[in-house]
């Protein structure tokens, strides 16, 4: 068996990583081939060799993005199976669970993907499905689109750094958002 695909796959992943790292610590505008390649410790050739170019490489962090966020919903939806809204709950407790996580990596990969808003297509096309199963699962398809909503909405003021709150009342109101989202179909 040859290497060249694990160590392709390797650098794929290490120049995804000095991406993430370009656009957290000096903004998605600084995210360039040149820029990527030098944090990622390799050449611009390197870099092309794994992504034909700059729209290929924000390509590749958002579909990381996704294959980050899309498990753990899953997961919890599998969980909920059977319950009132598993999606819209799923949505939520996700929301709640990204908290710990580093807000600034989703938000430098959308802000760099915002340069080529077509390349923000798949996580439109994931965002509509999920939408889609919410309104399909629920009595009130409307109140729960709110719920949705408001969940979303918590999740972006927090990333963007302008929720009023801090994050034990964010908890509080997920919690609030997830009960609201069981006690739905009653």
């Amino acid at each position: 068996m040859s290497d060249k695909p694990r160590r392709r796959n390797n650098s794929r992943h290490a120049i995804l990583d000095a991406a993430q790292r370009v656009a957290v610590e000096k903004g998605a505008n600084k995210v360039s081939l040149d820029s990527v390649a030098k944090e990622a410790g390799l050449t611009k050739g390197g870099v092309l060799y794994n992504f034909s170019g700059k729209d290929a490489l924000i390509r590749g962090l958002l579909e990381r993005l996704l294959e980050t966020y899309s498990p753990m919903t899953d997961a919890n939806c599998q969980e909920l199976q059977g319950e009132a809204n598993p999606t819209l709950r799923s949505i939520i407790r996700v929301i709640g669970q990204m908290q710990r996580l580093d807000h600034n990596i989703p938000m430098a990969i959308l802000a760099a993907a915002a340069e080529n808003l077509e390349l923000l297509q798949p996580l439109r096309e994931e965002i509509a499905l999920r939408h889609q199963e919410i309104r399909k699962e629920a009595k009130d398809p409307d109140h729960a689109s709110l719920l949705w909503a408001c969940g979303e909405g918590m999740m972006l003021l927090d990333m963007l750094g302008l929720l009023p709150f801090d994050g034990d009342k964010k908890t509080q109101l997920l919690k609030r958002l997830e009960e609201l989202a069981e006690g739905l179909n009653s």
